[in-house]
């Protein structure tokens, strides 16, 4: 399965699209959850069971989609809908550029077909696997590809179970993300010098919602732990 022509840094193996799903099964527990969540309240807000399984599989960004649904009204406003979808996922940018290594090998429909399963969870899965010496992109496809699927189901589930469920997440499962992504930092984890852009990251989303509203608090934060990264990089 790895592609012709490839190099080492190039390659789709079985193997590796396996060790991605492997990798994300825990992701896929919070991810059912988070799903189930909005299809119940997708479901409160009067959306139809193909507008709601549409939007999740169209869009696949659920802090987007929740967003969307707290100003979800008739008629649509469009533009707050927009811009607010940009400000939540204006955060992958950055994400997706720590993985231009792999991502920016595709071109075409691979390179969208690789952005448009691109969330937190697969970018955890993939740092943590290149930081043990991984460079097989099938680790990115099984992970995403996992993800989605358990995405849209969920989604479904939670939609036409919303009267048995009320909202799943008061099970408290969705902490298993927290523990996901925890387990994720800490494998990357190369040593003090890594302190200063954590602890940058981590007082940036204290900013106030005066100074910065909550929808750029994660980019904003993201980029001033960046920031802090490439000074001490550059100081060294």
């Amino acid at each position: 399965m790895a592609q012709a022509g490839g190099d080492a840094t190039d390659r789709i193996s079985r193997d590796g699209v396996w060790q991605g799903v492997r990798a994300s099964v825990p992701l896929s527990v919070a991810t059912a959850v988070l799903g189930a969540g909005f299809g119940v309240a997708a479901r409160q807000a009067s959306l139809s069971l193909g507008t709601t399984v549409g939007m999740t599989a169209a869009v696949f960004a659920g802090a987007a989609q929740f967003a969307a649904l707290t100003l979800w009204q008739t008629p649509l406003p469009l533009v707050p809908i927009w811009l607010s979808t940009l400000a939540v996922n204006a955060r992958f940018m950055l994400l997706s550029a720590s993985l231009e290594s792999w991502i920016g090998r595709r071109h075409g429909l691979k390179a969208i077909a690789a952005m448009f399963v691109m969330g937190e969870g697969t970018w955890a899965v993939s740092i943590q696997a290149r930081a043990a010496g991984s460079r097989d992109f099938g680790v990115y496809i099984g992970s995403g590809v996992l993800v989605a699927l358990v995405w849209v189901a969920s989604t479904a589930f939670g939609y036409l179970a919303a009267p048995l469920l009320g909202d799943p997440r008061r099970f408290g499962l969705d902490l298993v993300l927290v523990l996901f992504f925890a387990s994720a930092l800490t494998s990357t984890w190369r040593g003090s010098r890594d302190l200063a852009p954590w602890v940058a990251a981590a007082l940036a989303t204290r900013i106030p919602a005066s100074i910065v509203a909550p929808e750029w608090q994660v980019l904003v934060a993201a980029l001033v732990g960046a920031a802090v990264g490439a000074w001490r990089d550059a100081r060294h």
